[in-house]
């Protein structure tokens, strides 16, 4: 039997779904992203132009993942676990973790959908996660990566945390299916980066340019200085 982790974003509390006495009935809920369009009807031509992916490539609305969790328990008991489940998370922005799929999680407001159905000591409460497009990898790009839960059928292998610059040093950073904009961090020293020929000065701490972001595959930073960075991200998947 499968049940997923409930994470509140505001307080970092995580409860599995089996500390509620309740299973996921639906272990992999999936609810696809609409994908943003943008269409030009040209006066005169056929058809007409798809600007979609315009310069940043493909971007997607939010998505709905309906959840339905059931559990078995006194019929006398369900009402009030029913106002304990509200009262935690109906309304609520969490981090959702499958147990089917452990590697990753999604983020979005949490929503429980009805009233409780009962019949007898059976009770099943409909909800849904209003979620980001994109599910988030776990581990961020300056963990240490583990054998235990890596993939090689997948899987990579990213060593980001602690890049020594002295000169300049040119570095490779692997993207993963999706378009994600890193943090660039300066850990100490003073260093510039370029990427794809723009270049800033990094300041002390966390980086963010938003013209850098990372494609699938190979991409490659400059570093220019002295001093030690690294470069943070998670990588998505839908």
């Amino acid at each position: 039997m499968y049940g997923m982790t409930i994470k509140k974003v505001k307080t970092g509390q995580a409860k599995h779904s089996s500390d509620w006495e309740l299973i996921l009935e639906n272990p992999m809920p999936q609810e696809t992203p609409d994908l943003k369009t943008c269409q030009i009807r040209v006066p005169g031509a056929h058809g007409a132009l798809d600007l979609s992916e315009g310069l940043w490539g493909l971007r997607f609305e939010n998505r709905r993942i309906p959840i339905r969790l059931g559990g078995l328990r006194e019929d006398k008991r369900w009402p009030s676990v029913y106002s304990a489940f509200l009262n935690e998370y109906h309304g609520q922005k969490v981090e959702i973790t499958l147990d089917i799929d452990p590697d990753w999680y999604y983020v979005g407001r949490f929503y429980v959908k009805g009233s409780l159905e009962r019949t007898a000591r059976i009770g099943k409460l409909e909800c849904e996660l209003e979620a980001e497009p994109f599910k988030y990898e776990k581990r961020s790009s300056l963990e240490p990566w583990k054998w235990d839960p890596f993939s090689f059928v997948n899987g990579v292998i990213r060593n980001y945390g602690d890049i020594v610059v002295d000169g300049l040093r040119e570095f490779t950073v692997i993207g993963n299916e999706h378009n994600v904009t890193p943090e660039i961090l300066l850990l100490e020293g003073a260093v510039t980066v370029s990427f794809r020929g723009i270049t800033y000065q990094l300041g002390t701490g966390r980086n963010q340019f938003y013209d850098f972001e990372l494609e699938p595959g190979k991409n490659l930073f400059i570093f220019t200085g002295s001093g030690r960075v690294a470069v943070d991200f998670k990588g998505v998947s839908l």
